[in-house]
């Protein structure tokens, strides 16, 4: 099965988050067609193996934010000891800059 070669998803909504997910779609369809060559809909498993299948993507996904979550805390937190830092810097600069302006007077 081939996708449409003219289809070009970021025209298919005036959303570029819908036309991503599109694009991401047709992308993991190929990848499918190329690896099992058949389609969803030719997929004759049985209904226990889709639910299995679905319970471990599901949890590799939960493993995936959890990294993502520790990932962006981290940034988080980093980024306001810099923050701090530089409060702390500009604040002990403009004072000793003051207070060198005073001794040449």
């Amino acid at each position: 099965m081939a996708v449409n070669p003219d289809l070009q998803p970021g025209d298919i909504t005036d959303d570029p988050i819908v036309n991503k997910v599109v694009d991401l779609i047709l992308k993991r369809h190929l990848q499918g067609m190329e690896k099992f060559g058949k389609t969803m809909e030719a997929n004759e498993r049985p209904i226990n193996e889709w639910v299995d299948e679905t319970i471990e993507e599901l949890l590799d996904a939960i493993h995936y934010l959890v990294k993502t979550k520790a990932i962006f805390d981290k940034f988080k937190a980093d980024n306001n000891k810099l923050r701090a830092a530089l409060r702390a810097f500009e604040k002990e600069s403009f004072t000793d800059e003051k207070i060198s302006q005073e001794n040449r007077s």
